[in-house]
């Protein structure tokens, strides 16, 4: 089955070089007024995103997650969770009563999902107007700084960066998993997925040794996940926030 918007989502490329061309406020008012037309949790909206235009502060987050695409994106925005919206004009005692709910973890996991919701909404939507895009969780590596600069209340914690612009040149589509690998019926099935994975284990390793690398979907993830060590602080930034997973 075919028709344009299924063939725009196929289409999809992360794209990290940008060109000259500016992106207008225009543009992204259009982004953004479709990405939050996306469905949400009970319609709090608690989704919130904030632009960086200081270059200075670019570079600095660029330096701290050695992303060159956040420095050299023509825009660039933090994607934030923001339940401190729903705070705003009520009452002390409503919201004393709302500021205990909201730090049980549903709220944070409904928070993500809705901004994942509206983060995927607008690639699609900045897609369809020739407009590149990329999205990194690594971003929050540099949470330190947004805490410092970007003025952020309790309750609003950053969980992705987001870079757009007109693209230098495109990378090409990177292949997926086949269907089977994420879509199953009525239970889990480990022999469905083993194969599934052993399928795409080819396709990667082909698409890898396209760009001189001897690697797989399974080897790749192997890397990823046993170099280095994981970032503790990531793990009670919630915490600091007011978002204490009760």
């Amino acid at each position: 089955m075919k028709n344009p918007v299924l063939d725009q989502l196929h289409d999809h490329q992360s794209i990290r070089s940008f060109s000259d061309r500016p992106v207008t406020d225009e543009e992204v008012e259009a982004i953004f007024s479709a990405a939050l037309a996306g469905p949400n949790m009970q319609n709090f909206q608690p989704v919130t995103f904030i632009e960086i235009t200081d270059q200075d502060l670019k570079r600095r987050v660029t330096e701290k997650v050695k992303m060159k695409y956040i420095e050299n994106a023509t825009r660039y925005f933090v994607v934030t969770v923001d339940w401190h919206k729903v705070l705003l004009n009520q009452d002390a005692e409503t919201r004393a009563i709302m500021e205990e709910r909201i730090q049980h973890y549903q709220y944070l996991e409904g928070g993500i999902v809705s901004a994942s919701i509206a983060l995927g909404r607008a690639q699609v939507a900045a897609e369809s107007l020739g407009i590149g895009s990329v999205t990194m969780a690594g971003a929050m590596g540099a949470f330190e700084l947004y805490e410092k600069e970007l003025d952020l209340p309790k309750y609003v914690k950053p969980i992705m960066g987001f870079s757009l612009g007109y693209p230098d040149q495109k990378p090409g589509i990177k292949p997926k998993l086949p269907l089977a690998g994420s879509l199953m019926k009525d239970h889990y099935d480990d022999d469905q997925m083993k194969a599934a994975i052993e399928e795409y284990d080819q396709t990667m390793a082909a698409y890898f040794k396209g760009r001189n690398i001897d690697s797989n979907w399974t080897k790749h993830n192997a890397s990823l996940l046993t170099k280095g060590a994981a970032n503790t602080a990531l793990s009670q930034y919630p915490h600091d926030k007011g978002l204490d997973l009760k």
